[in-house]
């Protein structure tokens, strides 16, 4: 009984993170729909493209997230808070001396970042450094609540910063601000959340009783713990920098090559790939703690991986013939309008990304397995799109067909290292 109450306790902490997890990815669905319907293609071309940055540049603050809430699950353990307030302090320090010089690195270099992207008003790149300034903080107390398994209180601060973001984007724009509007929701949104969870993570360490049995640290032992942090999220850290770059570069670089009209057209249909891109996140979700799990277990290892590719093979083929299918009526749902446009690039950009969601789940295979040859040919993946892009954009479609033929070939070699025959003789690690 007393192992069904644990099970019990763990599958309604899970579905409670799935709630959250969902609403907060609803919310953000519904305020890029909004915005769809509400700017002009070339505004909310200029908005996709500071998003699309967004998400490359926060890629390391996801990482801090995993790792502190590895760490802090792990000395909560062991009783060792002490080890919980050192690391997320120091956490907190660097991540916040991070946060403030990209703020003052971006404002500083604001109309040039603007000209890069055909972006008329600085002031819109200002706010996105301001948004990715605190967008480098709130991982920490996120990743805290996370590690002491404070699920509701992370369920309601990831709900708090979605709906903030749908609920104030659409005010502002509503009341006439526009694509200011628009970007100052995203910087509100995180302010608010940023301070809400630091006082969250303050009251549930300070309500922890462990005066009478906390440990003193001894001397150096935070200084071996941090530099096992920043070891152990290096790999994870570029895997997850790699497959953003990968998966957001295009719009970034025809944001430059094209005109804001087409650089428009080519962001909404973007949005159709971008659903079936993480249509499969549930199953990464629940495969990766189970891989972990399996670690040294190859055969049963291999068939959980086989066993979630199976279903989103099923899911992703399913989406890609129905954007084939009715490439119209997904735009039409997505942004109100049917921009002709488009409409050859749906079909496109729904393979394109239904690859790069199997390579997604191949990633994070090869990561809980602590495997590294991976590392590799992602990252010689990530320079290739870039450069072929750059020398091959004559037309949009062209550039789909690059990331099409990139997307392909990485999916093989992932799939490759992890079927290959002889995965067990051979070294993976670094050393």
């Amino acid at each position: 009984m007393k192992y069904l109450g644990f099970k019990d306790e763990f599958f309604r902490q899970s579905g409670l993170m799935f709630i959250g997890i969902s609403l907060f990815n609803l919310s953000n669905l519904l305020y890029h729909l909004f915005m769809i319907r509400a700017l002009p293609p070339i505004d909310y071309g200029h908005l996709n493209g500071l998003i699309a940055l967004f998400m490359i540049i926060s890629v390391p603050a996801s990482t801090v997230q995993t790792t502190a809430t590895k760490f802090v699950s792990s000395f909560q353990a062991q009783n060792q808070f002490g080890h919980v307030k050192s690391l997320l302090r120091h956490l907190l320090l660097l991540m916040s001396t991070v946060g403030l010089s990209l703020f003052l690195l971006i404002t500083l270099g604001s109309s040039h970042i603007s000209s890069f992207l055909q972006i008329s008003s600085p002031g819109l790149v200002i706010l996105f450094g301001l948004s990715l300034a605190f967008a480098m903080v709130i991982p920490v107390p996120w990743g805290g609540l996370q590690g002491l398994q404070k699920f509701g209180l992370l369920t309601l601060s990831l709900i708090i910063n979605g709906g903030l973001k749908f609920a104030l984007g659409a005010l502002f724009v509503f009341l006439g601000f526009g694509l200011l509007g628009a970007m100052s929701a995203i910087a509100v949104s995180y302010f608010v959340t940023t301070i809400l969870s630091l006082f969250i993570i303050g009251v549930s360490l300070s309500k922890e009783k462990v005066a009478a049995n906390q440990e003193v640290i001894p001397k150096g032992s935070t200084l071996f713990n941090i530099l096992e942090v920043y070891h152990y999220f290096f790999s994870v850290g570029l895997a997850l920098l790699c497959f953003m770059v990968l998966t957001n570069i295009d719009l970034i670089l025809v944001k430059h090559f094209f005109t804001p009209v087409e650089a428009g057209y080519y962001s909404i249909a973007q949005m159709v790939g971008k659903i079936i891109l993480f249509l499969p996140l549930p199953i990464v979700m629940v495969m990766f703690p189970k891989l972990s799990s399996l670690e040294g277990q190859g055969e049963k290892a291999l068939s959980t991986l086989g066993k979630s590719l199976g279903i989103a093979v099923f899911l992703c083929g399913g989406a890609i013939l129905f954007s084939l299918l009715f490439p119209s009526l997904i735009i039409r749902i997505l942004s109100g309008k049917v921009y002709l446009e488009c409409l050859p690039l749906v079909g496109m950009f729904s393979i394109n990304m239904a690859l790069f969601s199997l390579t997604l789940i191949l990633l994070h295979y090869h990561l809980s397995t602590r495997k590294r040859w991976f590392l590799y040919p992602l990252f010689f993946s990530t320079l290739i799109e870039i450069g072929l892009i750059i020398l091959f954009h004559n037309t949009l479609n062209q550039v789909l067909w690059v990331v099409g033929i990139v997307a392909f070939c990485l999916f093989v070699i992932n799939f490759y290292l992890a079927y290959r025959p002889d995965q067990s003789k051979r070294k993976e690690e670094f050393a």
